[in-house]
């Protein structure tokens, strides 16, 4: 198995796939579905735009500033794991059993924060806003967020960050984005699903394949993580997300047997 390290800028190399090519697979995948490219500039630069300021929605913590602290603290985190553990939408109870073993962290794929919300090595939260109600019991506590703006919810974003901008202890933030430009104070670390956008952060801020596992990760079930959604366009989105993770060299953690399922 090939180590792979991922460049954060500049289409740097990935073992044998480049960053480059991982966006790639973003414009694919719009084509795929007919997206608009253009929504998705659009949310991104107004996400940009509106935390760039000292105090966005009124929250310190959410400045540019802040925000690089904590990445530089997830990457910290990350780096001293001797196994980071990315848990998906059909995670179960068997699944989480391990996950406060002292020698691995945890990265929740949005909704699926739900089933590891009382782990305390949980690292951060990978999301798009659309996994509640376990995302919104989450976010009041200081979790680190990485969040994903798309064209398809920028309501959604603007609504979930004023809420949570209300809170006693609202989540830290880091903000990705899935189109070609550069944004100041956004990231595009490739990847479309919130499961395979986490493997790509991992993966950017310095993790080896050799110690990513992925739990509750499957082409043939939609977990009960999974936010509301339509069924056929799920496991449409599932299949590229399978897709992605195979590109990465992590198909094989991905469950696509339906009888083998729980």
């Amino acid at each position: 198995m090939i180590l792979i390290h991922l460049a954060q800028r500049g289409g740097g190399d990935v073992g044998d796939v480049k960053l480059s090519d991982l966006i790639a697979v973003q414009t694919a995948v719009r084509e795929h579905f007919g997206w608009n490219y253009h929504d998705d500039v659009i949310s991104a630069n107004e996400m940009g735009k509106a935390m760039s300021v000292a105090t966005p929605f009124g929250v310190v913590n959410w400045s540019p500033v802040e925000r690089q602290k904590t990445l530089n603290e997830l990457k910290l985190k990350l780096a001293s794991a001797n196994k980071v553990v990315i848990v998906g939408a059909s995670a179960n109870e068997h699944d989480i059993d391990d996950l406060d073993a002292d020698e691995c962290v945890v990265i929740a794929a949005d909704g699926s924060v739900g089933a590891v919300g009382g782990v305390a090595n949980l690292a951060c939260v990978v999301t798009d806003f659309d996994g509640n109600p376990y995302l919104e019991k989450a976010a009041d506590g200081g979790t680190i967020f990485i969040a994903h703006a798309h064209g398809d919810n920028r309501d959604t974003w603007q609504q979930s960050l004023t809420r949570w901008s209300r809170m006693a202890s609202p989540p830290r933030l880091i903000l990705t984005h899935q189109v070609t430009e550069s944004i100041e104070g956004m990231e595009n670390y490739g990847g479309f699903t919130d499961g395979d956008r986490a493997v790509c952060l991992a993966l950017a801020l310095g993790v080896g394949l050799d110690r990513i596992s992925l739990v509750g990760f499957s082409t043939t079930v939609i977990g009960k993580w999974s936010g509301q959604t339509e069924p056929v366009q799920k496991f449409e989105k599932l299949k590229w997300m399978l897709k992605i993770l195979q590109v990465l060299g992590l198909g094989d953690q991905v469950s696509t047997n339906a009888s083998l399922e729980h």
